[in-house]
């Protein structure tokens, strides 16, 4: 049999020679077997009808929204970032696939990459994959488009913010969400966790907040306790809020944040607190950030570590798997008042054995 069932919303087809190809439902999988099938029994006489790049693109992203990634069904994030992959490729969108030229692909994503390297780097990456998808399903593709060299970026360091100049930054955020940055900057939330954080979900008495599973990175409902600095924030902050809303972090009108809609307060606010820069680029002023809204995630572990929490509590708070390996690998930022402190430390124990030593001279000589 050609065609078998690989979990829900899973069918597999199985054609020899040809690679298998796993679609959403069975309607599909059966035409994807007549015309394996067809192409087998012609052999060099086949030829597939073209489509275009559009096509491929947007049924690779149909197949990754039903069908998943390898940890399960793709987060609204994850839909997000293949759409974004998707967006830029419009100017070629229809383009035969037989027709398209490395040369074309080439030159679009190097003017991409001179703006955008890291955006650049997975926009190619998801054409490389829409296309080896076309060709297995009997598309004459360029090989030559496989062939470019993939995007280098640079990768950029994280940052820590001192807790003080935590409250700087929010105080140049709107009053009803600038809690959002001493939040996140010590309990260490992801933007998505953070947004969408809701009634139900906090629990001043026991002074917890949960993110169920769909949300978080590893996948499990992650329970978080909090320091009651962290429960002063969030009684402050549902003080504030717009009402009627149940979100915690809410919009003007009550809603919940994307990512552009939350840029329109956090570019302004960095560039008045000196963590962002003007650029002229096409004739256009525009501000562009020094520091990520991620950093406040780097600033919390760094806090907690300073604190003297060990790396595997601090993993376990933060929803990290690894019992704290990627902690003081990427995470952990040393503060310069850190350094000045623990300086002092030293000068305070080596003045006091000197103090002793003279001491101990003076009465040995006495």
């Amino acid at each position: 049999m050609a065609i078998r069932k690989r979990g829900k919303g899973r069918w597999q087809v199985r054609v020899r020679p040809f690679p298998e190809v796993t679609l959403p439902t069975k309607e599909a999988a059966e035409t994807v077997e007549l015309d394996l099938k067809l192409r087998l029994k012609l052999g060099h006489l086949y030829q597939e009808k073209p489509t275009t790049l559009g096509d491929e693109l947007d049924g690779v992203l149909e197949r990754k929204k039903s069908m998943g990634g390898k940890r399960g069904p793709l987060r609204p994030a994850g839909i997000r970032y293949y759409q974004d992959c998707v967006r830029p490729w419009e100017p070629l969108r229809d383009t035969p696939v037989p027709a398209l030229r490395r040369r074309q692909v080439e030159d679009h994503i190097a003017a991409r990459a001179a703006v955008a390297p890291t955006a650049a780097r997975n926009e190619l990456q998801f054409l490389k994959a829409a296309l080896r998808a076309a060709q297995s399903r009997g598309q004459q593709v360029d090989v030559g488009v496989f062939e470019i060299d993939p995007i280098r970026v640079e990768a950029r360091e994280g940052q820590a913010l001192e807790y003080e100049e935590l409250l700087g930054l929010g105080s140049w955020l709107p009053e009803r969400v600038k809690r959002i940055v001493p939040f996140c900057g010590t309990v260490g939330l992801r933007f998505t966790e953070a947004v969408t954080l809701t009634d139900d979900r906090v629990d001043l008495e026991a002074g917890t907040i949960f993110i169920p599973g769909r949300l978080n990175k590893s996948r499990r409902p992650k329970p978080i306790p909090l320091a009651r600095i962290e429960v002063q924030l969030l009684r402050e902050q549902l003080l504030v809020r717009p009402r009627g809303t149940r979100v915690v972090f809410a919009t003007e009108k009550g809603g919940v944040y994307s990512h552009s809609g939350f840029q329109s307060i956090w570019l302004p606010a960095l560039l008045a607190a000196g963590l962002a820069h003007e650029e002229k680029r096409d004739g256009r002023k525009l501000v562009v950030a020094d520091f990520r809204f991620h950093w406040l995630r780097h600033t919390a572990i760094s806090l907690m570590a300073r604190a003297g929490m060990k790396a595997e509590l601090i993993a376990e708070r933060v929803g990290h798997n690894d019992g704290g390996a990627l902690i003081y690998r990427r995470y952990r930022h040393l503060f310069p008042t850190e350094v000045r402190e623990a300086v002092s430390m030293l000068d305070r124990m080596v003045a006091g054995t000197a103090a002793n030593a003279d001491a101990g001279g003076s009465t040995s000589g006495h």
